[in-house]
């Protein structure tokens, strides 16, 4: 009696003091939550971070097929569509739907254009489209006797787990269908924020193989994907892609010889790869590069074009402005330096010098330059297409216009200057040439305003000039 006396109050004190209850869905949750506000501050790497460690925790937690892993996995599309890339958010919204066919998107971030996405993702993943559904069996190789008549599209057996320290093998089959010029594993190792690119090499007519350095085995999970690209580097057919990769979890350590020799070299870079199916033997330390950073946030941006103007007051040669009233700018060119505040929306500084070539009088100005604050706005939330415009500034516009005599000293041209208060805005169309350049068309209307009547021997005047130019942006 006097032991269970003894014995009672400590396991009691055992029970209450253990251990609180986990609750790795609550953590999911608070990893989704924390994403969201990343996103919302357009941190957009912080957002991607968060969600892919809250994928990783719901798969090691076994909730690989909870409505919690459908809106993390709906949430990485969203963000992968504001970077923009709209072929990430697609394969994220189909692993979404895959899960929780009726998901919606939050009202706070949905858009027709999402909407539309995950439209085409569910019509997607009810006839067995996209995704990541593995065609191949457990990464091991196919074999030399591969039949490659049923191969369709991009097939690979996504990996979920891998033991550390060797190198992994992957394996991929590329149905005549798709006309690649090179197949890919890009993966990318815990808390690292690009992608590396592994070339696979080509066996037989179908077959891909490569493999994953053991350099990048290491931590708690590697996030990869597989990827076959067109000669311009673009993204043709994979699976799983940079915003929503496959999840490799790390565990214990590979086993040295057979399966996995120690690739390191640490003078030389990584060897071939051995064992484990890597087959063609294709020389890694050749293959890998490094994928450029995210979205571009500077951007400088050139145009040039033509305009007119509605003139009216007294030109530079002190003669009164009879004849109505439109004047013109032969030349324009603009040059802006810009910062992207989110990928619908920038804020810029341009410098533009009007150049009135066409002017005969003597003593006449050979430029007007202005400088203006401009704030873009994309009506599409990827950047591309339509966008509005808006600036202030100040400096000069200048139109030449046809007087109604012929001065004594011949000539018949002279300029109209207006300013130096410049107040306008505009409409433009932006179209993505590739990851840096893109082009670009503006249509601009700028008030000059006289807040003062001459500015040295320039008399100034009120007036409106509209042009419309054509230009390149490049993104850094």
């Amino acid at each position: 009696m006097r032991v269970v006396r003894l014995v009672a109050p400590i396991v009691a004190l055992w029970l209450f003091s253990g251990p609180a209850h986990a609750d790795p869905k609550g953590d999911v949750n608070a990893k989704i939550k924390a994403a969201m506000e990343a996103y919302d501050s357009f941190d957009y790497d912080g957002a991607k971070k968060q969600l892919n460690g809250a994928l990783a925790l719901a798969k090691k937690s076994k909730l690989d097929k909870d409505p919690v892993t459908a809106k993390a996995y709906l949430d990485l599309g969203i963000v992968a569509f504001a970077v923009p890339d709209a072929d990430a958010a697609k394969l994220a919204f189909i692993d979404a739907v895959k899960i929780d066919p009726k998901i919606q998107i939050d009202v706070a971030y949905k858009s027709a254009e999402l909407a539309k996405l995950l439209d085409a993702a569910r019509g997607e993943a009810n006839g067995g489209g996209g995704g990541g559904e593995p065609s191949l069996g457990g990464g091991e190789p196919a074999g030399g006797g591969v039949d490659c008549s049923g191969v369709k599209g991009l097939e690979h057996n996504i990996i979920d787990s891998a033991k550390a320290g060797g190198p992994l093998a992957i394996d991929a089959m590329l149905g005549a269908d798709v006309k690649a010029s090179k197949v890919s594993v890009m993966y990318r190792t815990e808390g690292a924020t690009d992608f590396t690119e592994v070339k696979l090499t080509k066996q037989g007519d179908c077959k891909w193989t490569g493999a994953i350095p053991a350099s990048a085995m290491k931590g708690s999970l590697v996030h990869y994907y597989v990827a076959a690209f067109d000669g311009g580097a673009k993204p043709i057919a994979s699976k799983g892609s940079s915003g929503s990769p496959n999840i490799i979890e790390i565990s214990g350590v590979a086993a040295k010889g057979g399966g996995g020799n120690d690739n390191e070299d640490p003078i030389g870079g990584p060897k071939k790869p051995t064992g484990g199916g890597g087959g063609g033997g294709a020389e890694i330390s050749s293959n890998v590069t490094v994928t450029p950073k995210g979205p571009q946030k500077v951007f400088l941006g050139v145009t040039a074009g033509t305009g007119l103007g509605y003139v009216t007051g007294t030109t530079e040669g002190q003669n009164t402005v009879k004849n109505c009233c439109i004047g013109r700018s032969l030349v324009v060119v603009t040059a802006e330096l810009g910062y992207y505040v989110n990928p619908k929306l920038s804020i810029g500084a341009a410098f533009r010098m009007g150049l009135p070539i066409d002017a005969n009088l003597d003593g006449h100005a050979t430029g007007a330059p202005a400088g203006l604050v401009r704030v873009r706005y994309a009506l599409a939330e990827s950047g591309e297409g339509v966008r509005v415009m808006g600036e202030v500034g100040a400096g000069f516009l200048r139109n030449t216009i046809k007087l109604d005599t012929t001065m004594t000293m011949g000539g018949d041209t002279d300029i109209v200057a207006q300013g130096p208060l410049l107040l306008g805005g505009g409409v433009g169309y932006t179209k993505r040439l590739g990851s840096t350049l893109a082009f670009l068309i503006d249509l601009n209307v700028l008030a000059g305003i006289a807040v003062v009547d001459h500015v040295g021997n320039s008399p100034l005047n009120s007036g409106i000039s509209a042009d419309a130019q054509l230009g390149f942006a490049l993104g850094f």
